[in-house]
């Protein structure tokens, strides 16, 4: 049966279960006898004829089977549809030691690349830094879900030191034949033997925050909790946030519009480092932006020198840092090799498709 067939069914079924409701009589229903048939006008069943079941239950089901998607067999149509459409589920232990900046309860979905994304994939101009965030994002927004117990999340809530490795996993399913990799050689150090690395998310590696910090930290609101007290420093407890692309991006919107309103205004770059870190939340609207930016540099030039060193120091010692090298390992001596991470073909080749038709021309 075609998913048109089964809505098609399930609709005239609900209309079935409407008429028999209306055709019964309150004979049926087992209520004291009274004198005067319009005692009854107004008053509501305690249980559907159709079902012999009692009318609370039946709103209560309906109301879990709209919340979860369900169909009157207990199908998730929800789900159904994004496994239809290409959704899996993440394992996140490819995360590794970055699981624990996520809650415990976030669920992580990917699908491959979309015709649009790979389309705007194609037009990123690798000199301009602008437009290669811009179309990073969007593979993103169209291709990663998180899925929380209070509802979907959107897609920047992921934290900007993991934009790239959300990108390779969706590339890797997009080419999960293993076509079009992105590999290159290097060297043995040791035995001169070339080695090969390929660019793939678990090949990343991550310098991470010391365990011995690890206790300040709160996976469930995903923040930060210093006492500089503890450290000799006469300054309030504070609370830093994780930094994340949806932050980064209207950060991004506000010094654009700033730079248009006056393109000779400068911006400090320390502030610029600081500011993902002192809020949990950066609006999409402008006004509020501008007003929320305003706040957090005021409160940015209030500390003093010695509560400016204490938190670009705790700063420095939590944030999570992308290694821009791959690691291998040679198949000859066994010698671990480094080398920096490349796109031989350059970056807007990550999701390029190789055209199976005759080639039209020498161009």
């Amino acid at each position: 049966m075609t998913d048109k067939e089964k809505l098609d069914a399930i609709l005239a079924a609900e209309e079935a279960d409407k008429n028999q409701v209306e055709e019964v009589s309150t004979e049926q229903v087992e209520e004291p006898v009274k004198n005067d048939a319009s005692e009854m006008i107004g008053q509501r069943l305690h249980v559907n004829p159709a079902t012999g079941r009692p009318w609370d239950d039946e709103i209560n089901n309906k109301e879990m089977t709209k919340r979860k998607g369900l169909s009157r067999v207990g199908e998730s149509i929800i789900e159904s549809a994004e496994v239809r459409d290409g959704w899996i589920d993440v394992d996140r232990a490819r995360l590794g030691d970055r699981n624990v900046f996520y809650p415990e309860d976030w669920r992580f979905r990917i699908r491959p690349a979309t015709v649009e994304a790979i389309r705007n994939w194609s037009m990123i101009d690798d000199e301009n830094p602008l437009s290669i965030d811009d179309v990073f994002n969007e593979v993103l927004k169209s291709c990663l879900a998180i899925i929380t117990p209070e509802g979907p999340k959107p897609w920047g809530n992921v934290c900007s030191w993991d934009r790239f490795f959300w990108l390779l996993m969706i590339r890797e399913y997009t080419f999960k034949q293993g076509e079009h990799s992105v590999s290159y050689e290097e060297d043995c150090p040791e035995c001169d033997n070339p080695v090969k690395f390929e660019l793939l998310s678990f090949a990343l590696s991550y310098d991470l925050p010391d365990p011995e910090v690890m206790p300040m930290y709160d996976q469930e609101e995903r923040q930060w909790h210093i006492d500089p007290n503890e450290y000799n420093v006469e300054m309030d407890p504070f609370t830093l946030y994780i930094p994340t692309l949806e932050k980064d991006q209207n950060i991004k919107n506000w010094l654009i519009a700033r730079a248009n309103e006056n393109p000779n205004k400068k911006f400090d770059p320390v502030f610029l480092k600081f500011a993902p870190w002192m809020t949990n939340k950066i609006s999409k609207d402008d006004n509020i932006a501008k007003r929320q930016m305003k706040e957090l540099e005021m409160r940015f030039k209030s500390w003093d020198v010695e509560q400016f060193r204490f938190v670009d120091e705790v700063i420095r010692n939590v944030l999570v840092i992308p290694d821009k090298n791959l690691k291998s390992v040679c198949t000859v001596c066994g010698e671990e090799v480094t080398s920096p991470i490349r796109f031989p073909n350059s970056i807007s080749s990550l999701f390029s498709v190789q055209s199976k038709h005759r080639k039209f021309g020498t161009k």
